[in-house]
């Protein structure tokens, strides 16, 4: 467990199903992301992606590009670089068979919440991302390369 006590606010690193969600989602899940995003700014957690999200929008439409962009800076949502060390740590996730290796953006973002010490990484994926192989299986891999093993949650946790 992330000891939050010594810190100022909490760091949550945010990949693009719950950016997108903002627009996109419906009932229920989009209350909730707009929830998530509303109690960041009371709270004042500080939120992070990263260029593999922004890398994602490449293959979207425009109007659906330039909305999440819109959220990332509205929200002043900062964007981090995925590096070397992520890299292999996602490529680890693939090898070991926690993330299907068609899905290495996934695997990615786990590992740069891993990576970049992040108290919480916030998805609606929950095919890869929030589930129990995939919580466990980080909290394994990551302790075996020394990486920080963030709570992987969906944004109606953190209300």
């Amino acid at each position: 467990m992330v000891n939050l006590m010594h810190r100022k606010s909490l760091r949550i690193y945010v990949e693009n199903s719950v950016i997108s969600a903002y627009y996109y989602a419906s009932g229920w899940m989009l209350t909730a992301t707009k929830r998530f995003f509303n109690k960041a700014v009371e709270e004042n957690y500080e939120l992070f992606t990263s260029d593999v999200t922004i890398l994602e929008l490449d293959s979207a439409r425009e109007d659906i590009r330039e909305n999440i962009l819109k959220i990332i800076q509205e929200y002043r949502i900062k964007v981090v670089s995925i590096t070397d060390m992520a890299r292999r740590l996602a490529e680890e996730y693939v090898a070991r068979g926690m993330i299907p290796g068609k899905y290495r953006a996934d695997a990615e973002h786990i590992a740069i919440a891993s990576v970049e010490g992040f108290d919480a990484l916030a998805s609606w994926n929950l095919r890869h991302i929030v589930k129990l192989k995939t919580k466990s299986m980080v909290k394994l891999i990551n302790r075996e390369m020394g990486c920080s093993v963030p709570e992987i949650i969906r944004p109606d946790e953190v209300l």
